[in-house]
């Protein structure tokens, strides 16, 4: 964690001078996104960004460090690389004397396509992630490569004269399980207690205020929708640990490192096994709830440091979850020790 932590430093030190000679800032084209979630330079050139995500509950933490270094093309095509680290604290400890378990891993390359554009208002960003995960212990995945399709659609509508923007929101996604999209992240996706392998759909709808461009608060309701067989891999409890939880709620990632088709237990009928092909029924993946999120995109002596503070809530696997991310911004300072921005 130490060299995420100095590129954090020397971002936050560098980061004056990558402002130095920025250009004033200019009205926007008819096709460009406006979207208040929008977060890339207006120019094309080389991004960059570091991120820290968190997320507690009474089953433990989990926390996700994240550098990713990309390239926007034109007005409309961008991608991104980066790399993960995982850190979770878990009360299953393989030690007598210690009540917790820290474990850090490296988790799985990804590789990012993302695409803008607006059509009569309405503002639109598609991103392709491709997840290479190449073992499921030796990396915080499910040792396969994974795929998703985001899609983001928003509206902002001003309130009066006054500077506060409403916009309403959807994202609509379609994926071969639960992957971990660091651009453009959602709170009840990032972070989370486990990870699903099998066909996924997920949808979420929502409401933003923004102030002024740099306050926003949002709600949202969210749902995952599984089709065919499932697989669980759970971040709490560890492949070379027996401990775990209760599993009630469904919340088999909570008693399991994998839920398959070979064994699962509901609590409500016992143990029960299934033989499907080392994979189990739809259901076991499904998941829905609620959250409320505040995120400052800009602070006055860090202009480029955004933090997010959150709570989810899911209903189905009836838990609550607190989240906090930290993002920062170091296209200016890329550009500036490279093409001279």
């Amino acid at each position: 964690m130490r060299p995420i932590y100095t590129f954090l430093l020397a971002a936050l030190l560098l980061a004056p001078f990558g402002r130095a000679q920025s250009t004033p800032a200019q009205k926007p084209a008819e096709n460009e996104n406006t979207s208040i979630f929008y977060d890339l330079p207006a120019t094309s050139g080389p991004t960059a960004f570091v991120q820290t995500e968190g997320n507690h509950s009474n089953m433990g933490d989990v926390l996700t460090y994240d550098v990713d270094v990309g390239y926007k093309i034109n007005d409309h095509t961008s991608v991104d690389f980066g790399v993960p680290l995982y850190s979770t604290r878990t009360p299953f400890s393989i030690i007598s004397t210690a009540d917790w378990r820290d474990t850090t891993i490296v988790g799985a390359p990804y590789l990012d396509v993302r695409y803008d554009t607006k059509y009569d208002k309405i503002n639109i960003t598609s991103i392709l992630t491709g997840s290479a995960g190449f073992n499921m212990v030796k990396t915080y995945s499910d040792g396969r490569f994974m795929l998703d399709w985001f899609n983001h659609f928003d509206r902002s509508y001003q309130v009066l004269s006054y500077d506060v923007l409403v916009t309403p929101f959807l994202n609509l996604g379609v994926g071969s399980g639960t992957v971990d999209r660091q651009v453009m992240p959602r709170p009840y996706e990032l972070a989370r207690p486990y990870e699903t392998l099998g066909n996924m759909g997920n949808g979420e709808a929502g409401l933003a205020f923004s102030f002024k461009k740099v306050v926003r608060l949002e709600a949202s309701a969210y749902g995952l929708a599984p089709e065919g067989p499932q697989k669980i891999y759970s971040r709490l409890v560890s492949p070379d640990n027996l401990l775990g939880g209760d599993g009630h709620h469904n919340r088999f990632w909570d008693a399991l490192f994998e839920t398959s088709g070979y064994y699962y237990q509901t609590y409500s009928t016992g143990l029960e096994y299934f033989y499907q092909q080392n994979a189990g029924p739809s259901w076991l993946s499904r998941d829905n709830g609620a959250g409320a999120y505040l995120t400052i995109t800009s602070f006055k002596r860090a202009r480029d440091l955004s933090l997010q503070l959150g709570y989810t809530k899911s209903v189905r696997y009836d838990y609550g979850s607190a989240f906090i991310m930290l993002r920062y911004n170091l296209s200016g300072v890329l550009r500036r020790l490279t093409v001279g921005e």
